[in-house]
């Protein structure tokens, strides 16, 4: 079921990207205009993982899951009917929101059911969705897309979704739902009373005040966008997603138990293994979502193909990608029961995986379709295959934690991957074509590897008062 979630929703969010022509034609945009669209949906799935992952941690995960898919289900289908550009975009944010509980609900059901060396394996299953639906989408978007538009397109991934909430429901009842039933904020404020002490009846006015300024500058920065242009909005919510963290990390963790996010908050932030996987999420998401939203445009500006011809090879590397899915949990895996410690299994597949990502750097090199096609499908894999071992690193930052910790870091990753896309589009813009992207994301996961292979280690860590 997690699977066939993220199927949907990923055929949900790529659609954007397969009627992009469609939608440019439509509104007349160039490509930094539609990755500002892009961004729309993603900024949005940014800053609402953050709060998703703190409340499945406290929600009933098999009723927060449901929410979830019908929130986005219904936003995507609204999407069809929208009359303008600024409409069709403040939709794409709502799907946001309600696809930004997929991956907290999924990671958190893996951590409640699965032991540790096997928990690799099943994000990789349940993930493989992702590069499923990549598959999918491309064969029947731009079929339906040429047929009746670009409007039934969106009007029937958004349907779908609804289905898989009834099945959901149904398939989990009786004792399999009460395997699913969350923490509530009650248990988790008692686990937190150990460490810290009695809770306090309100933060500290210091923290108030660093908090309430986090939020007030966000507000100054975005509504600056007025003078200075869109790119102010992005930063703004930078400052509105990294402030509070930082703001966490050096206020006195006395100052913070007045309100159980705060603390949760401050217990994760002094956790060294979270700032190393803060650097493996950025880089690995910015490569993903590069070659999701930009490999049809790609296809058809760079590579001269038509629509239809696009759409069906695009299919090709997400493809691969669901075999690196699976491959990538499998082998570490294997590895794990041949005696390698989970961790150093993990590390070795993921550093494969990092060369197999660097072959997308040739993309701008090469004159044969065939042999560009390949290379995007090595790469494919690679980074599905990376991301796979990586949620399960994500599991284990703080057991106490998971959701949050996912939604923080899946927040991040989107939040660079965001700001992305218009750079993206302006790059093509300026330098008529997409080489230059190929080659800067292929080299990003560089950095995710060399952070976790020095700074990692081998002891569980535990947040301490300060």
């Amino acid at each position: 079921m997690m699977f066939a979630s993220t199927v949907l929703n990923y055929m949900d969010r790529q659609t954007i990207a397969l009627v992009g022509p469609q939608i440019k034609g439509e509104f007349r945009l160039d490509n930094t205009d539609f990755g500002w669209v892009l961004l729309a949906f993603q900024l949005s799935y940014a800053l609402f993982q953050v709060p998703a992952g703190y409340l499945v941690d406290r929600w009933n995960v098999r009723w927060a899951y449901a929410g979830a898919v019908a929130w986005w289900s219904l936003a995507g289908t609204l999407a069809a009917f929208a009359p303008s550009l600024g409409i069709l975009m403040v939709l794409r944010a709502v799907l946001g929101v309600g696809e930004s509980f997929n991956w907290p609900c999924a990671l958190r059901t893996t951590a409640i059911v699965l032991p540790p060396s096997d928990r690799s394996f099943g994000n990789g299953i349940f993930n493989s969705g992702a590069a499923v639906g990549a598959v999918v989408t491309p064969l029947m978007v731009p079929w339906l897309t040429e047929r009746y538009g670009w409007r039934t397109a969106l009007l029937i991934t958004g349907i779908l979704g609804f289905v898989w909430v009834g099945l959901w429901l149904s398939v989990l009842r009786g004792e399999r739902a009460r395997l699913f039933a969350g923490r509530s904020t009650a248990k988790v404020a008692a686990s937190t009373d150990d460490d810290f002490g009695q809770p306090a009846p309100w933060l500290s006015s210091r923290a108030m005040g660093v908090f309430g300024a986090v939020a007030a500058a966000s507000v100054l920065v975005c509504l600056s966008a007025y003078w200075v242009g869109r790119p102010a909005i992005w930063w703004g919510i930078t400052v509105l997603m990294v402030g509070p963290l930082l703001a966490a990390r050096f206020l006195p963790m006395q100052e913070l138990k007045g309100a159980d996010w705060a603390l949760s908050l401050g217990e994760i932030v002094r956790l060294r293994r979270f700032w190393i996987l803060v650097v493996v999420s950025v880089s690995i998401n910015v490569c993903w979502h590069f070659l999701v939203n930009w490999l049809l445009t790609y296809l058809v500006e760079d590579r001269g193909m038509r629509y239809l011809k696009s759409g069906l090879l695009s299919s090709v590397p997400f493809l691969a990608a669901d075999v690196g899915n699976l491959g990538g949990g499998a082998y570490a895996l294997w590895l794990a029961r041949r005696g390698f410690p989970p961790v150093r299994a993990r590390t070795l597949v993921m550093l494969v995986c990092t060369v197999l990502v660097t072959a997308g750097s040739l993309v701008g090199l090469i004159r044969s379709d065939v042999v560009v096609i390949g290379l995007i499908a090595v790469m494919a894999m690679g980074t599905a295959a990376f991301m796979a071992n990586y949620f399960a690193f994500t599991q284990e930052v703080s057991s106490r934690h998971t959701g949050l910790v996912v939604g923080i870091l899946g927040g991040l990753g989107n939040l660079f991957a965001a700001g992305f896309h218009p750079f993206a589009g302006m790059v093509k813009d300026s330098f008529g074509n997409f080489a230059p992207l190929f080659v800067l994301v292929s080299i990003l996961p560089w950095l995710g590897i060399g952070a976790l292979a020095m700074g990692w280690g081998s002891e569980p860590e535990e947040a301490k008062p300060s």
